[in-house]
């Protein structure tokens, strides 16, 4: 089994709406996922309570005790475990990275994000762990803003070959306790999560599965 992490810095980067995207177009290329919330807002869990598909589960869990999560996800037969994170880079945070093959930061198109970036990536690379950043919630209308935001995050760290826009099929599938691709398979925001969701799993085939 292969972990990914989300993590962010700074909350209201959409991290939380894109795991949950990422766990259902993981699962529709054949992995079988399980969830892990260590959020204490538990909003990926809320998600799940209100997902009517099978096949895709969703645990609570203090990050104390992620490992134990991982285990029964694990002994349950998943091949993919995506923790969330809370949305701010502590110690618990920390905690539940050690088990992470790799660790999506998610950071929105401006200034003030991709400096409160900086500390999480400074934290991975400590760590030495495997990680990607990707601009998520990007305007349409704001290309230039995205192509800055894009080249000061190139500095920091590996950056996702594909953008994520603000959509409201993202909003719409979090509501519906679905991911994007299965409310609007034929959309932008899922052909979006379907190419990020490549990229990350071409990423964790380079890391060992979890023993």
């Amino acid at each position: 089994m292969r972990v990914l992490t989300m993590a962010s810095q700074k909350g209201g980067s959409g991290k939380t709406s894109l795991a949950a995207s990422l766990a259902v177009a993981a699962a529709d290329g054949g992995e079988t996922v399980a969830g892990i919330d260590t959020d204490p807002q538990g909003s990926l869990a809320a998600w799940g309570r209100r997902r009517q598909a099978q096949g895709l589960t969703v645990e609570t869990a203090e990050p104390a005790r992620v490992r134990q999560a991982l285990d029964r996800a694990k002994a349950s037969g998943a091949s993919l475990a995506i923790v969330d994170t809370p949305g701010i880079f502590g110690a618990g945070v920390a905690i539940a990275l050690q088990d992470a093959n790799f660790v999506l930061v998610p950071v929105k198109p401006s200034i003030l994000d991709v400096e409160a970036a900086r500390p999480t990536v400074e934290q991975l690379q400590t760590l030495r762990k495997p990680f990607g950043l990707v601009l998520n919630q990007c305007l349409t209308s704001s290309q230039g803003r995205t192509l800055d935001a894009a080249t000061a995050l190139v500095r920091s760290g590996t950056l996702a070959p594909c953008m994520v826009a603000l959509r409201a099929d993202f909003l719409d599938a979090m509501t519906a306790g679905q991911g994007v691709t299965e409310i609007a398979p034929r959309g932008k925001a899922a052909a979006e999560v379907r190419l990020l969701w490549a990229w990350i799993a071409e990423r964790m085939q380079e890391t060992p599965a979890r023993g």
